[in-house]
Formats: structure tokens, sequence, C-alpha cells
């Protein structure tokens, strides 16, 4: 039963106001000041008010704007202003404190009971939404938190191991994203690393981002050449894509012992490399389409020497296509002049130095997709 408190100096009105809400099965508490309200609401908690502006002592005005600030619980129960005046200027005032409604005295009985239902319901409409974003912001920050989980995120990555230092980071334009690396040693020798984009963004997104992660990685596991695990997961990816979405992927297996660099392109950007004492270059490698475009592609295998003090760089298209308040694009060439500007530093000093030229370029403008980097030094013990 909806519980609605009527207050009015005007014994009449609460005695009208409460026989037409009595007969439709509503509960109804009669006061006769303001004052009383605000006593009354310490203990109790109904579903609407009834106030009447003009009242002496403490008017409906003064009233509610007491209720709002002594009584913070108070912001949760609706007010329907009721007054006999005309003036628009008193509307406006009501309204501008916090009143959702207004009801002219006399009452007609029709027009009082369904604006009390109406704001009545609409208050629970509300609330009810609050709770559902309230459940929805939760879960958000939960899978956002499993999806971290599921990307290396201690660093230094490998500290027993001298030859390498890598480091990485994703920056998702919402709580959850498409963007993904992965970086893992397929035997003592190998280390596989892989930097992906997947088509879409939010929740849809990460779920195929975590399937394509875990695909990529078996395949990579099994031995197989760069290629040949591209080939594979957009193989099994296209046997059950009903959704039609598909994931950019550049993926590389270094030789350790040898700094050999075995690499394949499934539609990504073009990794930036540099060799000790020179200066990051784009690496225009042969792609394929993307993965989970369509069954059959092939895709190939690149080769690349790395050397004592080689960096190689690689990214996802929300660096480059960062805008700025004009609508410019950051560029590949901003991007390779904040490589170049840190190239001496450590592969997180080189991320951090990207971070901030492009945070320096967009400013305060919203950005649109994920922003993910990777970047690895081979620093091989000398033979």
């Amino acid at each position: 039963m909806d519980w609605v408190v009527v207050v009015d100096d005007d014994v009449t009105n609460l005695k009208m106001a409460g026989r037409i809400l009595s007969k439709h099965d509503m509960r109804v508490t009669a006061l006769k000041s303001g004052t009383a309200l605000i006593e009354y609401i310490k203990t109790n908690k109904p579903d609407l008010i009834l106030l009447d502006i003009m009242m002496p002592g403490l008017d409906g005005f003064e009233t509610l704007r007491r209720l709002k600030e002594q009584m913070p619980r108070s912001e949760e129960i609706p007010v329907i202003f009721l007054t006999a005046d005309e003036n628009q200027e008193s509307e406006t005032r009501g309204l501008a404190l916090g009143a959702m409604d207004f009801i002219k005295k006399p009452f007609v009985p029709e027009v009082l009971v369904l604006r009390v239902r109406h704001t009545i319901e609409l208050v629970r409409l509300q609330r009810n939404l609050e709770r559902e974003n309230e459940r929805i912001r939760s879960e958000l920050a939960m899978a956002s938190r499993i999806q971290a989980a599921m990307l290396p995120g201690i660093f230094p990555a490998f500290p027993e191991r001298e030859e390498i230092d890598v480091y990485a980071s994703m920056d998702p334009v919402r709580r959850v994203g498409g963007d993904f690396y992965d970086f893992f040693f397929i035997d003592n020798n190998r280390l596989c690393l892989l930097i992906a984009d997947v088509s879409d963004k939010g929740i849809p997104a990460a779920l195929f981002m975590m399937a394509s992660k875990i695909m990529l990685a078996d395949n990579a596991k099994s031995g197989k050449s760069p290629a040949q695990i591209l080939q594979d997961t957009n193989e099994a990816i296209c046997a059950n894509n009903p959704e039609g979405m598909f994931v950019t992927v550049w993926l590389g297996i270094l030789d350790i012992s040898t700094g050999h660099l075995t690499t394949a392109n499934a539609g990504h950007e073009y990794p930036a490399l540099m060799h000790k004492d020179g200066h990051f270059e784009l690496i225009r490698d042969r792609h394929g389409l993307v993965i989970g475009g369509i069954p059959g592609i092939q895709y190939y295998d690149c080769h690349v020497e790395m050397k004592p003090g080689s960096k190689i760089f690689v990214y996802t298209d929300g660096v480059p296509e960062a805008t700025n308040a004009g609508k410019e694009f950051f560029g590949t060439e901003r991007m390779l002049q904040a490589l170049n500007a840190h190239k001496d530093g450590t592969p997180k000093q080189i991320l951090q130095g990207v971070r901030k030229a492009v945070n320096d370029f967009a400013q305060d403008t919203e950005q649109f997709d994920d922003m993910t980097m990777l970047c690895l030094e081979y620093m091989p013990k000398e033979r």
C-alpha cells in the first residue's frame, strides 16, 4: 500500500485529501505544519509528501529547503506542492527547490489520485534504475579486474632473464576493452610476443578478446610458426563466430639465443624497430586479413634480426588514432617522434614517453579507442 503524508494547516483540505486517497487504497498521514513534518520524517519514510505552500510559521518552500539540508534521507521522498496560487513564479521556485509536481486547490479527485500515483511510480522506476545501474557498474568493475588479471602485469616480467626487458600497458576507453597483449616463453629459449585489437568495445569485445587470447596462446605453445598460429586461430574462430567479430593481431617469436625474430601480421599496425645507436622506424611487414574475417586465409612469416640493444615497439591503433580538439589524429609520425625522443630509455620509459606525448596532444579530448603498447629490448649475454 502506498503511503502519503499530507501537510496542510487547513483541516478541511487534510480531510478531503485523506478521503480521496484512502478510497484508492492509500495509507494517509495528516500533519498540520512544516515543523511537524520535519520532526515526523526523522523516524518515518513515506512514499510521497503532499505539502501545502501557504502555511503559518514554516511555509512549504522553507519546509522543503530544511528537509533537503538537514535530512539527506528525505531527498529520496518525492514532494508535490499543494497551492491555490496561480503565480508562475511560485511554481518555478518550488521546482527549483526539488518539488516534483504541483497540484492546484481545490482538488480534482481524479487529478490528485493520478498525479500521486504517477509520481510514486516514477520514483520507484528511478530507484530501480539506480539499483540496476549500480549492479551493472559493480559487474563492469569486476569484469575489468578479471580482464586485467588475464594480462601479464608484473614487471620486470622475467627478472631472471637478463637478455630481455619487456614492458606493456593497456588503457581501455571503457571499463573493459577489446585490446590485449601477451608474452610468454614457449620453451627455455623462445619468447612469444603478441598484441591484438578486437573490432568492438565493451563487454562483447572483452569476451571475444579472452577467447582469442586463449586460442593464440594454445597454438603458440604447440610449437607452430607465427603464420601457422594465426592461420589455425583464424580457422577456429571462423568456425564459430555468429556475431561476425574479428581481431587484428601482430605476433612474434624471438629466439633468445640468436636474436632471430619471426613475426606474422593479421591486419594489425606496423611494428617499429630500432637497432642500437639507431632510430625507431616502421617495419612494413606483409599483412594477412584480420582473424575471424574469412576462413582459409594465408598468413606470412616475416624475419627480423634483433641485435644487442635492439628494441621493438608494437601498439594498437588507439595510439596513432588518438585525436585532439581539432579532430586531428596523433598519427604515426608523431608516434615515431615520441619513440625517438625516448629511444635511449627502458621499455617502460619509452611507453611512458609515448603516452605523455599522446596526452599532451589530445589534452582533455575524449578518446574513442583503447590504447595498448608493448616494447621489448634485446640484451643478449656476450658469447
